[in-house]
């Protein structure tokens, strides 16, 4: 039975990075042609998809493989402005201890995505009258 749900697995995890990269490649056509609006819906997409990949792929052991589709599902999420989600993925990265250089830009990235995370948040959250702050 063991064999019969890791063939099962195997062919999901096969299925979303099919769908990942035909979704990443859709976003990438959309957006030369101008139109950003459906290219974002697509990213969103394959950030779904690279995110239920790397479950599957943690559940596996195959954690080194993991981090490369959160990293991946990380940048689709920063590429359509949900930063604190991009950081929740690269933090979650980062803690398969990936090798040195690749730390580093990952790192690098989480940096950037705290940024913006922080920029959005501080444009979106109403003014509190002067008598209210301390």
């Amino acid at each position: 039975m063991e064999h019969v749900r890791g063939k099962r697995s195997a062919a999901t995890l096969d299925t979303l990075l099919g769908e990942a990269s035909w979704l990443l490649s859709h976003a990438e056509a959309l957006t030369d042609y101008g139109r950003t609006e459906e290219a974002q819906v697509e990213l969103t997409r394959a950030a779904q998809c690279e995110e239920q990949a790397a479950c599957l792929l943690d559940a596996a052991g195959r954690e080194y493989e993991a981090v490369v589709h959160r990293v991946s599902a990380a940048s689709c999420y920063e590429h359509v402005g949900e930063y604190a989600r991009a950081v929740t993925l690269l933090r979650a990265a980062l803690s398969a201890v990936p090798p040195d250089e690749y730390r580093r830009r990952i790192e690098q990235q989480v940096a950037r995505c705290l940024i913006k995370a922080n920029e959005e948040a501080c444009r979106s959250s109403p003014k509190q009258p002067a008598s209210r702050r301390r």
